[in-house]
């Protein structure tokens, strides 16, 4: 079985929007979490989503899921102080439901709603081979990677052989559990 874990229970500081977690702000007319919990909803490969949400913002999820007819979320959970511990959370509720060590876990952020259903399945075809698979892209931007506060020509890097991880990793659910068991 394939699980999507959804990272919502950040609560934007950064954003300084008045208080309201940038996951639900309005993207013409609709929160940005239900773009991005739509594509995991649209993509065949996942069967079941978690969402890990801010615990004052559980009802609100709960109305959003119903008014936008979200259907594969099996569980809402609280998150905790960072995005570790909130991980953590959401992998506990995958165990509770019952997955099977070789069962596919792909975590993604709720504020990220350009994912692609393409890149999700590419995402749990790498994992189910390999164990694990981890979003790139190129990089736009000149790469400087030194150790210290100066830099030679030689610690620039060439943009064709750099990228950039983002949202999501996927794995199988055996690896992540081992992985946050060493944690």
């Amino acid at each position: 079985m394939n699980y999507a874990i959804v990272l919502a229970a950040g609560v934007g500081q950064r954003m300084r929007n008045g208080g309201l977690p940038k996951q639900f702000l309005r993207l013409m007319g609709k929160p940005i979490i239900i773009y991005t919990l739509e594509k995991f909803e649209q993509c065949d490969d996942i069967e079941k989503v978690i969402i890990v949400c801010h615990g004052g913002y559980i009802d609100e999820m709960q109305r959003l899921l119903e008014l936008y007819q979200i259907r594969k979320v099996s569980t809402i959970v609280v998150g905790g102080s960072d995005r570790q511990s909130s991980l953590q959370h959401g992998l506990d509720a995958v165990a509770r439901i019952g997955a099977k060590d070789e069962d596919i876990i792909t975590i993604h952020d709720g504020v990220r709603p350009l994912v692609s259903t393409n890149a999700i399945r590419e995402n749990i075809r790498v994992a189910q081979q390999y164990g694990c698979a981890i979003t790139v892209r190129p990089v736009s931007e000149s790469v400087v990677i030194t150790e210290s506060e100066q830099a030679t020509m030689e610690n620039f890097m060439k943009r064709a052989d750099t990228y950039s991880m983002t949202s999501q990793q996927t794995f199988q659910f055996s690896r992540i559990r081992a992985a946050y068991q060493q944690v």
